[in-house]
């Protein structure tokens, strides 16, 4: 069974690191994996405590909305088994637990407090020899009743516990449980009055964490806030006094969870966010790192090993990321070391390469280069040396490659190679081979090179003596020059300039000049892209990643046998703009006036303040791309940076695969089987504007591709089988609409070994076909279905509007960028969902009202027109059985509608509601023939709504009963495929086989 979901529950101890995922809970220790023998019924786990070890043996309580379980945890030959012996509820929600070590607590017997969110504790308690009920020792509450959201419990013992909450209206409650002032000895159940009420946040306060050594008390709030109180508690709680400190402001949305950390006697404060942010701040609220660490999803908690001194943090997606803090804030602050200044006062740095790992070559603002050697003592200063003999011209021009250093100016080019062995500089070439200023010089290898210049003359020049290859024509445009070189094979050059154009070049043989094929203009926007990376070659296409000044890379698809040049894909990454991918997993570009390394596998490693963008910079990557080196030209003088980019992490978490689900809700999912395989691929999209392809193998997923041509939400997409060029690959047309009114087509291919090649065909806004009262010209497109013609390659497409449109468009493969609107009809009302029904050829409408309509093929008749709810119909899944059509629909009125239409006449032949199955909306519901004959097996439905209840109803006697639970936050759909499992779909995804809720 696969789970992504939310992780709310983060438990850091001696026996392992404790994660709950949904309704699940999981131990990482640095032995092994172990999945706890619990499942709650309703609710996600929250959290978790532990009881003291006694005999070797320790309790383990673990509490979600309204539910708790306690587990059996014995140390036996280094290993710790788990055994489930107690379940219970409670009728409010357990914000925080507690094991207490009273007094008069036996070995056998286990005392702990469960919180709830109307200040109510629960004093209780637990016979290990026994399998009796958990007994209520004590009802304890507050005076002060308002909603708490979140709680911190504070002592050993009952009668000098302190709760330390945050309530709905940003204030912080203290009471204490000592001193009662009323109680009635008829009950268990005592009254204690509020010791402190502190106007602390604008908003619901979300974490709370003191350590009272430190006099330190902080709390976080949806006001974006991390705040500091001072805490001083002279004796009991009734002397306790909290005074405000600071109030930091490092996150820009609601501030989700804070821990204290102690690193070597010194106090820090993490705090996590929706925003996907870690903060590090000192004890005097300075923020010393701020770090993107789960790909854009909501941290929900944190948890600190003291012994690792690793920060772990949960999210949305249920990832759990770890970072060594030591090594971070044992290094000086993220920041880079000043070099010395050259000799002259009036002369300065004003270009910078590295030539290896130690050495750094400068150009300088007198037209001489220096050199220095990077020191690896931070006391010992460095010094920059000039190297002698270089010719005095005006240069524009600085590059290095493999240890050659090569200088241009007007015209004129010079080569340096650099000895390690001597710390000579080698005059290589020195002479004129341009027509005007030299804008770039490219390495294209070692002996091959790219020159242009500012008049548009462009050569591939070789060897260490510059002989001419090929002249290069170029764009007559203002400024001309090359910004980007890759060569693809001996015929085959691209290039990007710096009026932001792609061009493609090919000759026939190494004799000829390379000739113009094909160009794409405008590929970042109007900037030249910074740099090209072949990504994959073969006998047919290349297909090559480009990265520019924009939040995208762009992979372009260089076809051999036309000679043409397509844009593939996109990827979106949290830079500003790329400006170099120097490995498979890092991406190096700019946010603002930092420096950004950013990973694939680590989300945000680095983030150096640099005072912004520019061109005067260079890096290297050294220790198995493992070390980075950053050097850079600000206000004429030059820094320097080096270090690690990936921190040692905890072993226990070490070999956890991350998963790479929507960080935002999925809106739609479909399931797509290649040719020759039984497992299907999935399809899916979301609020994140991301389309993922995603394999599904047994009960693990693993991501193949993702599709990035959407600028808002996807609502809605379609996949249709297209007819393969030949070999083992399976090939899809995917259609796709949601926010701004957009329309994206896309191709899919899955080979034999499940690799998967997308192409973007083409992006459409699909603007108002009437004129709007509001003056909106892109409303969101809700839905959308497509059929295929019996004539090649043609396609009608129909789609759904937010406006009450539905559209019918005819569109052709071979002009992908050309739709040819046949018809709409305006509906008055928001349609929520389309179905093409092949067998009648109806498309099928769900609308807001509670409808559903039956339009022919050219959306001008109307076979049927029904009210099936009162409100929004949410979902609706359809049945064709010879000339009858089963209707299962849910909508927003909580009930379910079977309907049975007679295609022949389009009569409704049966109409039966289930009501009383669900209390809120329906979202998610699928039809089930166990066989292919209906009549042989009957029809099943199995439904889910917000509640998360998942019931089987048989269609045929109408017999319904609760099957399970999912525990994915609002589910959007659910799927059953040809293996019997069912996806549930929305803040997460789960997946359910048949076989084990029936």
């Amino acid at each position: 069974m696969v789970l992504i979901s939310d992780a709310f529950g983060l438990e850091i101890s001696p026996n392992g690191i404790l994660v709950g995922h949904g309704d699940q809970a999981v131990v990482y220790s640095s032995k092994d994996k172990i999945e706890l023998p619990v499942q709650l019924r309703e609710g996600k786990v929250r959290g978790f405590a532990w009881s003291s070890l006694r005999k070797s043996q320790r309790l383990l309580l673990l509490y979600s909305e309204n539910e708790y379980s306690l587990i059996r945890c014995t140390t036996s030959s280094g290993k710790d088994l788990f055994q489930l012996v107690y379940e219970g509820e409670t009728k409010d929600w357990i914000n925080a637990a507690l094991f207490l070590d009273d007094e008069n607590e036996s070995e056998d017997r286990k005392r702990f407090v469960l919180h709830t969110s109307h200040s109510a504790l629960l004093y209780m308690e637990y016979d290990l020899t026994s399998n009796a009920d958990c007994t209520v020792l004590e009802l304890a509450r507050c005076t002060d009743s308002s909603i708490l959201y979140y709680t911190k419990l504070h002592g050993s013992s009952f009668d000098k516990l302190a709760i330390i909450s945050g309530n709905a209206f940003g204030e912080l409650l203290v009471w204490q449980t000592q001193f009662p002032t009323e109680s009635d000895p008829k009950s268990v159940m005592k009254t204690y009055p509020l010791l402190l009420r502190l106007e602390a946040h604008n908003g619901v306060i979300h974490s709370i964490e003191f350590d009272l050594e430190s006099q330190l008390l902080v709390t976080t709030s949806d006001d974006r806030s991390v705040k500091f109180w001072n805490i001083q508690k002279p004796g009991d709680w009734t002397t306790a006094q909290i005074k405000p400190m600071f109030s930091c402001y490092g996150h820009s949305s609601r501030v989700m969870c804070v821990v204290i950390l102690k690193i070597d006697d010194r106090t820090f404060v993490a705090s996590g966010g929706e925003d996907s942010y870690v903060c590090i701040w000192s004890s005097f609220g300075e923020l010393i790192l701020k770090r993107r660490q789960q790909f854009g999803a909501p941290i929900w908690r944190l948890g600190f090993s003291q012994d690792t001194q690793v920060l772990y943090s949960t999210s949305s997606t249920g990832n759990l990321v770890g970072q060594n803090l030591k090594e971070v804030l044992n290094r000086p602050k993220i920041e880079s070391a000043m070099l010395s200044s050259l000799g002259d006062v009036n002369e300065f740095v004003r270009n910078l390469k590295f030539v290896n790992n130690e050495i750094i070559v400068g150009l300088s603002s007198s037209n001489r280069l220096h050199y220095t050697r990077i020191s690896t003592d931070s006391s010992h200063e460095n010094e920059w040396l000039m190297v002698n003999d270089f010719p005095s011209y005006k240069r524009t021009v600085l590059e290095v490659f493999d240890n050659i250093i090569a200088t241009c100016g007007h015209r004129r080019i010079t080569l340096h190679r650099y000895n390690t062995d001597t710390n000579d500089f080698e005059q290589l070439f020195d002479g004129i081979r341009m027509k005007g200023t030299i804008r770039s010089f490219k390495f294209l290898s070692r002996d091959r090179y790219l020159v242009s210049d500012n008049l548009g003359y462009c050569l591939l020049l070789q060897t260490h003596q510059l002989h001419i290859e090929s002249h290069i024509a170029l764009f007559n445009n203002r400024e001309p020059w090359i910004t980007a070189a890759l060569l693809i094979s001996e015929q085959y050059l691209l290039l990007g300039n710096r009026e932001g154009h792609v061009m493609l070049y090919y000759r026939s043989s190494a004799n000829d000049d390379f000739q113009l094929k094909d160009s794409i203009r405008y590929l970042h926007g109007k900037m030249g892209s910074n740099f090209f990376k072949l990504f994959s070659l073969n006998a047919d296409n290349a297909h090559v990643m480009s990265g520019g000044h924009e939040a995208f890379l762009k992979y372009l698809n260089v076809r051999f046998s036309d000679s043409t040049l397509s844009v593939s894909q996109r990827e979106g990454i949290p830079l500003a703009w790329v400006e170099a991918s120097p490995s498979q997993d890092l991406i190096l570009g700019f946010n603002d006036n930092h420096i950004v390394a950013w990973s694939r596998r680590n989300d945000v490693l680095l983030q150096l303040a640099c005072g912004g963008g520019h061109r005067c910079w260079d890096f290297r990557l050294s220790n198995a791309d493992s070390q980075l080196s950053i050097a850079y030209v600000k206000q004429k003088r030059v820094y320097f940076y080096r270090n690690s980019l990936y921190n040692a992490v905890d072993n226990r978490i070490k070999d956890i695969k991350p998963n790479n689900w929507h960080v935002r809700n999925c809106n739609v999912l479909r399931l797509i089987t290649p040719r020759n395989q039984s497992d299907p691929f999935i399809l899916s999209a979301g609020d994140d504007n991301i389309i993922k392809v995603t394999q599904v193998t047994k009960d693990s997923l693993s991501q193949r591709a993702e599709l990035h041509s959407h600028i808002s939400t996807v609502r809605s997409l379609q996949a249709i089988p297209y007819k393969s060029s030949g070999g083992d690959s399976s090939t899809w047309l995917v259609f796709s609409v949601g926010g701004r009114s957009q329309l994206c087509i896309s191709q899919l291919s899955i080979d034999a070994s499940n690799k998967c090649w997308i192409s973007e065909l083409s992006s459409h806004t699909l603007h108002n076909v009437v004129a709007s009262k509001t003056g909106t010209i892109e409303a969101r497109l809700m839905a959308i279905d497509v059929v295929e013609h019996s004539d090649e390659d043609l396609f009608s497409i129909y789609v759904a509007g937010g406006d009450g449109n539905i559209r019918h468009y005819m569109w052709k493969l071979d002009t992908p960028n050309q739709l040819d609107l046949k018809h709409f009809v305006d509906m008055q009302r928001c349609p929520l969902g389309i179905q093409w029904i092949a067998s009648k050829g109806m498309l099928l409408v769900s609308t807001t009202s509670g409808e559903i309509y039956g339009f022919d093929r050219t959306l001008e008749t109307t076979y049927v027109q029904l009210q099936l709810h009162v409100t929004g119909i949410n979902t609706i899944d359809i049945y064709v059985d010879r000339h009858l059509l089963h209707i299962l629909s849910g909508g927003d009125d909580e009930s379910i509608k079977y309907t049975v239409l007679n295609l022949n006449n389009n009569n409704v032949e049966q109409q039966t509601e289930y009501s009383g199955l669900h209390n809120a909306q329906v979202n998610a519901l699928a039809i089930h023939c166990p066989t292919k004959s209906v009549a042989a097996s009957g029809l099943f439905a199995y439904t889910c709504s917000i509640d998360r209840q998942i019931y089987r109803i048989d269609l045929s006697t109408h017999k319904y009963n609760r099957v399970g639970y999912t525990c994915i936050a609002d589910v959007k759909g659910m799927l059953l495929d040809a293996h019997q499992r069912m996806y549930f779909y929305g803040c997460g995804l789960q997946t359910v086989r048949l076989s084990d809720i029936l």
